[in-house]
């Protein structure tokens, strides 16, 4: 099989540039180069493609369908291209090595001392630079390539990326103490019934957000008209001021403790904060790869398996008795 020759920087360039200016003109200056250059050098791609990436007459240019496909796979070759130059300048220079991971606000407080904690013999200078932020962010950020490693709760599967589950954890419900449910050790949907929920927004998390939406449908639970918030502290708010009870991952029920208010696990097969741990399928960089498997491999010894949540004490008893969802 005859592999096609890759295509040389200046035609993804132009490309690229005529997609944002929508001009000849634009693209012209932008490249200091005459527009019946830039003409030629477009229709040399396009001769190179086999199709039309833009439409163009005397005065309009209009992107195909083929072509806004194809602007996309170029900028992240351009990408690729200025990051593939940095390293080696970097090491060239003798600069250290760095890896930027993303990072779901949802992640186990454990995990971050984990990353830092891993050394590797052959990049003794490796610098890590964290950058937090929502699942739907991390994940463009991994395909733009602004970032080596994301570890990301509950991803949506896509063939672009390669990920490993890292962790499993129940959400968790903060309530009132003096609530009627504060008497129980564990909690189910059932439970929530006529409670006011508060969840937070689908932006945030598209996914964990809509699976508890779908969860309370299947199951027949109805609530009262949800709050949405965006973080764990105004959700604590709201359960403080008896609003309703909230929704938490166990990340945020650990960082954010508050007097008067009690956290208790949801159990459902179904609702699990799942951690992954991704980076592009096409990643070939032997320090991303390296950095994964030590820190799987120092994972696997501090993380035990996710277990089933049994009731404490003499939550058994009480785990089958159905509390009313009232505003105290």
């Amino acid at each position: 099989m005859i592999m096609p020759t890759p295509l040389e920087t200046r035609y993804l360039l132009a490309a690229v540039i005529l997609a944002e200016e929508l001009s000849f003109t634009g693209t012209a200056k932008r490249l200091k180069m005459s527009q019946s250059g830039v003409s030629r050098r477009l229709n040399e791609l396009e001769s190179r493609c086999g199709f039309k990436l833009f439409n163009r007459d005397h005065s309009n240019v209009v992107i195909t369908d083929a072509g806004r496909a194809f602007v996309e796979e170029a900028k992240l070759s351009l990408i690729h291209d200025e990051r593939a130059i940095e390293s080696g300048k970097a090491a060239n220079e003798g600069v250290e090595s760095h890896l930027t991971i993303g990072r779901s606000p949802y992640l186990d407080p454990m995990i971050v001392p984990t990353l830092f904690s891993i050394r590797l013999p052959l990049y003794t200078n490796l610098v890590l630079h964290m950058q937090s932020d929502f699942a739907p962010e991390l994940v463009h950020g991994l395909l733009a390539s602004r970032l080596d490693l994301a570890l990301i709760a509950n991803p949506s599967p896509n063939r672009k990326l390669t990920m490993a589950k890292i962790t499993e954890a129940p959400f968790y419900i903060a309530i009132p103490e003096n609530h009627p449910l504060a008497s129980k050790d564990v909690l189910t949907l059932e439970d929530l019934r006529g409670c006011t929920w508060i969840v937070f927004d689908r932006k945030v998390h598209p996914i964990l957000h809509d699976m508890i939406c779908r969860r309370a449908t299947e199951q027949g639970v109805v609530y009262k008209n949800n709050q949405n918030v965006l973080t764990a502290d105004e959700a604590f708010q709201l359960v403080a001021e008896n609003v309703g009870i909230a929704f938490l991952t166990m990340a945020s029920a650990l960082r954010t403790k508050r007097p008067g208010i009690a956290v208790r696990p949801l159990v459902d097969k179904e609702l699990r904060v799942e951690l992954w741990l991704a980076s592009r399928a096409d990643n070939k960089s032997k320090l991303a790869s390296e950095f994964v498997r030590a820190f799987m491999k120092r994972i696997e010894q501090i993380i035990a398996p996710p277990q089933m949540i049994l009731p404490l004490g003499d939550a058994h008893s009480r785990a089958g008795a159905h509390a009313p969802c009232a505003r105290s």
